[in-house]
């Protein structure tokens, strides 16, 4: 019988033709396997994604994917973020191309005691500026506004993940 080794854990795992009655290994090795994942991800963490902005030159408040944070489970939340946005010239030499980029960190903290719209406070860190500013619901939901650029064929992408710190 081969033997896997999960976080220090030992499954014996049954080799092809063994005996019929080896459910047990097999919910053994998916427990192992489960509390190894869970020793590194909250339930409400987010592994690293990215979304498209290309149709989002001048946009106001746009959900970003999966970057929801309900209460009353999450208190805070930390989200490592990069944003890069760029447009084409309109005719050639009109120089009204643009290209901004940023990396940063937004710091939420949940308080139920703030008036609405005002339930999450976020904390901003990061360097460049994409022209681009973040909102959270007070439902937990970050968001997106964009300043638009100059120029033609918009293209950017948002890439992010976070870490919560649950209630």
């Amino acid at each position: 019988m081969p033997k896997l080794v999960i976080k220090g854990t030992t499954v014996n795992i049954p080799a092809s033709g063994a005996s019929p009655n080896w459910a047990q290994s097999i919910i053994d090795a998916f427990t192992a396997m489960a509390e190894a994942v869970n020793a590194f991800a909250g339930t409400y963490d987010v592994a690293p994604q990215t979304k498209n902005i290309d149709i989002y030159n001048s946009s106001s408040n746009i959900d970003i994917n999966n970057l929801i944070f309900p209460q009353p489970d999450v208190r805070g939340v930390t989200v490592f973020y990069t944003v890069s946005r760029k447009t084409s010239e309109t005719t050639f030499g009109a120089g009204d191309n643009q290209e901004f980029s940023e990396v940063g960190s937004l710091e939420m903290v949940y308080n139920s005691s703030r008036g609405t719209g005002l339930k999450w406070e976020i904390g901003r860190m990061g360097e460049g500026d994409a022209k681009i500013t973040f909102n959270v619901t007070d439902a937990g939901q970050v968001q997106f506004t964009t300043t638009a650029l100059t120029g033609i064929s918009h293209t950017g992408t948002l890439s992010y993940r976070a870490i919560s710190v649950l209630n």
